[in-house]
């Protein structure tokens, strides 16, 4: 019997192959991951040490099709065929340490009846330094001017199994808020009321985004969303339209006090690119006419 060549020693050791793969526990798997598990056993495998990732990938997805490959975001990812994997599990996939974020969250958190059809995921940007402090030295003019303008959106999206994943570049938080849950990464229910009146575009606009406020009335806790707030120093003053929402849907009058306790130097507005709006004193903000208060 003449030796045997690299693929047929793959065949061999084909099960350890598989458990290392495993090993991780991730169902989506990067070339650097894959060829991190080459590069550690192949001495193991008794491989040749000419072997290469490329033909490693050969074997595990063309010979013996132990993963599929998928085109996604300008690289490829790799998954079990054997496993049921998502597009929120593979959208969480594509950079380190994304979380979903906006309607993605509200949907796993089951506060609104809408089919979400788009997933988002929040990449955050590195670390730039201290913000200033909330709402200090803000120009009323330049106010105005930012939110006469329709919201600025992402054009970083991919498409997957006819669902649209949306890629948010969010400010830097450390990850605020963020919990793993049942292996997902997503914002807890305080973090994503905060984004979503932040960003109201990307959870269905400010009727849809009441309506979430809604649905979670007596399951946050106000404190918490001064604590965030406070920790995430937003340049505008969106404590304003959070405390507004809360309004609007019932919160209690203690929970209003708490978002009253941060100043309230500038007026305010619930969304960008209102044509028709009213005012509201209490909040010093504008929102659009004939919303339910």
């Amino acid at each position: 019997m003449g030796r045997l060549n690299r693929y047929q020693i793959m065949e061999l050791y084909q099960e350890d192959i598989v458990a290392a793969l495993n090993e991780p526990g991730k169902k989506v798997l990067n070339f650097a991951e894959i060829n991190g598990v080459l590069m550690t056993y192949e001495k193991e495998w008794r491989l040749p040490k000419t072997t290469t990732p490329s033909e490693f990938l050969e074997f595990l997805v063309n010979q013996k099709k132990i993963l599929k490959e998928v085109y996604i975001a300008d690289n490829y990812r790799y998954v079990f065929r054997n496993q049921k994997v998502t597009p929120t599990e593979l959208a969480l996939s594509l950079y380190p340490k994304v979380y979903l974020s906006h309607y993605s969250a509200v949907y796993f958190h089951d506060l609104t009846n809408e089919n979400v059809k788009s997933i988002y995921i929040n990449k955050e940007q590195s670390d730039k330094g201290r913000r200033t402090s909330l709402s200090t030295g803000l120009i009323q003019e330049n106010i105005d001017n930012a939110f006469s303008k329709p919201m600025r959106k992402t054009n970083n999206f991919f498409d997957y199994e006819g669902q649209r994943i949306y890629v948010i570049n969010g400010g830097y938080t450390d990850n605020l808020g963020v919990k793993k849950i049942n292996g997902l990464a997503v914002t807890d229910l305080e973090r994503t009321l905060i984004d979503i009146a932040v960003r109201p575009d990307y959870s269905g606009g400010v009727y849809e985004v009441l309506s979430i406020y809604e649905r979670a009335k007596g399951k946050i806790s106000a404190n918490k969303l001064r604590m965030y707030l406070k920790n995430l120093k937003y340049v505008y003053p969106y404590h304003q339209a959070i405390g507004f929402y809360m309004e609007c849907a019932g919160f209690s009058e203690t929970a209003l006090k708490i978002m009253e306790s941060f100043p309230m130097f500038n007026d305010f507005y619930l969304t960008y690119n209102i044509p028709d709006r009213e005012y509201s004193k209490r909040w010093r903000l504008y929102y659009p006419k004939n919303f339910s208060i």
